[in-house]
């Protein structure tokens, strides 16, 4: 009979007698309560999204709560797995410990080197449905489902992982649960589930004992596959499904039919790329512009969690008018200067970030943080282009869309540009935490925290992502049969 473990996240120290079996750094009470105070005067003095949607005292509580947890020495893997969850507790898309941002020594000992051989996604009623089976054992379909881990319960698994899985506001199951998808174009990095899972979940072993639920015939059978390394399982992605689609890999554009285009961008992060992104949207719709014929487009941002603002310029590709400025980002800060105590724990990509602020360009706003004084001008918009297309246009989301993909299909939305297919985005109507960034290094852990330094704020708006014109989700039926079943749903909208 099956054990179905409850695990109870207010005893997470119980999980420290199974940590220390693996453990190669033990921190110690003096260590992690230094690293708590510096982390807490980081977020107090300079996160301008700390109390959108907590109190004082009820981050205090937080605080006060973590430090009884650690008044003993802690393995290190527990101090991570506390300080996730502290973080997630800010609801914040952009504050969380990042995996690609420790020091290598750290990373060998935080990031397992075994993980599952399996792609898959959360569907509707939470169940996890393999997308791509990588393992040796070839029983496994394209559409099973997970039901259980190690004698763990898919729902157990998910409910823990919610409590580390970023998320804007609370507008967040349906991202938080993207989050824990393994899927192909982020395969060059950890996931959620590689990190967490064995964080949660230790077992000592390099295999993975799988209760699978078959989608033929709904029995379930048991399995036991082998770890593999991240850069095996691309590997065996590759040989079976050709390369993995990474940064500019993730754009298409291609005629579907007589009448309709689409095009894909799967991402607007390309930092370090010599892609220019802006001479390949020009190009696509000076093709575009050549096919008279073409009377629907279909752009796709589904999985585009965001990077830069390109989805504003392909959107001056689309728009007749002016647009973006009905409603425009309020700019704000906590901070005009930054403490001397916390400079040597803060890195950045531009230093200017650092240096004291001019008052004469801020005033204090009702949410008591540095507002950017508008000057008259409320932003800039996004100026119509000459060859821009004219046709029907429908935009297809999903809930990964959280930062500059969300503010993409804001904009489109607001405009009334065309018809939303698809899921709700991720982010909140009310603002997103972004545009500015430290990279906080807490000394003694050398556990790395995104820290965001502009709160984009809009006053009165639901504390919600960008609902579609026509929702349509992903079910295990569509996994298994390949389809895209947002894609039909646009065909079907076209051709009635």
């Amino acid at each position: 009979m099956k054990i179905r473990y409850q695990i109870t996240l207010l005893l997470l120290l119980s999980l420290t007698e199974a940590f220390s079996q693996s453990s190669i750094k033990e921190l110690s009470t003096a260590q992690m309560q230094n690293d708590l105070s510096i982390l807490q005067s980081a977020w107090t003095n300079l996160h301008p999204g700390l109390f959108r949607y907590n109190t004082p005292e009820e981050i205090q509580g937080y605080f006060d709560k973590l430090r009884i947890k650690c008044r003993e020495p802690l393995d290190e893997k527990v101090f991570y797995l506390l300080l996730s969850q502290l973080a997630q507790k800010i609801k914040c898309g952009h504050t969380f410990l990042n995996p690609l941002n420790l020091d290598s020594l750290t990373q060998k000992r935080i990031l397992p080197s075994g993980i599952i051989p399996f792609f898959f996604e959360i569907v509707p009623d939470n169940k996890i449905i393999i997308t791509h089976n990588l393992s040796d054992n070839k029983n496994i379909d394209r559409g099973d489902e997970i039901v259980y881990i190690n004698n763990i319960s898919s729902r157990t698994i998910i409910d823990s992982l919610l409590t580390v899985s970023r998320s804007d506001g609370n507008n967040s199951t349906g991202k938080k649960l993207n989050n824990m998808n393994e899927s192909p174009d982020e395969a060059e990095g950890h996931s959620l589930f590689d990190i967490y899972f064995p964080l949660f979940f230790p077992s000592g072993t390099e295999t993975y004992a799988l209760t699978i639920r078959k989608i033929r015939d709904q029995s379930e059978k048991e399995f036991i596959v082998n770890a593999v390394s991240p850069e095996a399982r691309i590997n065996v992605y590759e040989k079976t499904f050709g390369k993995i689609p990474v940064a500019e890999k993730t754009w298409d554009y291609k005629i579907l039919d007589k009448q309709t285009a689409y095009m894909k961008f799967g991402t607007f992060a390309f930092w370090n790329s010599d892609f220019m992104a802006s001479k390949y949207v020009d190009s696509i719709f000076l093709d575009l512009s050549k096919r008279p014929e073409i009377k629907n487009l279909i752009i796709d941002i589904r999985g585009n969690e965001g990077g830069d603002n390109t989805g504003d310029y392909i959107l001056s590709y689309i728009t007749k008018e002016k647009i973006g400025c009905d409603d425009p980002d309020r700019p704000c800060y906590r901070y005009l200067n930054i403490p001397d105590s916390l400079l040597p724990y803060l890195d950045t990509w531009d230093d200017s970030f650092k240096k004291p602020k001019d008052p004469s360009k801020f005033f204090i706003n009702e949410l008591g943080l540095y507002e950017i004084k508008s000057n008259g001008q409320p932003c800039d918009f996004i100026e119509p282009k000459e060859n821009a297309f004219r046709g029907s246009v429908f935009l297809l989301t999903n809930a990964k869309n959280s930062s500059a993909g969300y503010e993409m299909a804001r904009n489109f939305k607001t405009a009334g540009l065309g018809k939303i297919i698809g899921e709700t985005t991720g982010g909140s109507q009310q603002g997103i935490n972004g545009g500015e960034f430290f990279f906080l290094t807490l000394p003694n852990s050398k556990f790395e925290i995104d820290l965001p330094l502009i709160f984009s704020y809009h006053a009165n708006k639901q504390d919600k992502g960008i609902s579609p014109d026509y929702e349509v989700r992903t079910t295990q039926e569509d996994i298994y049969k390949n389809r895209d079943s947002q894609l039909e749903f646009v065909f079907s909208f076209i051709k009635q």
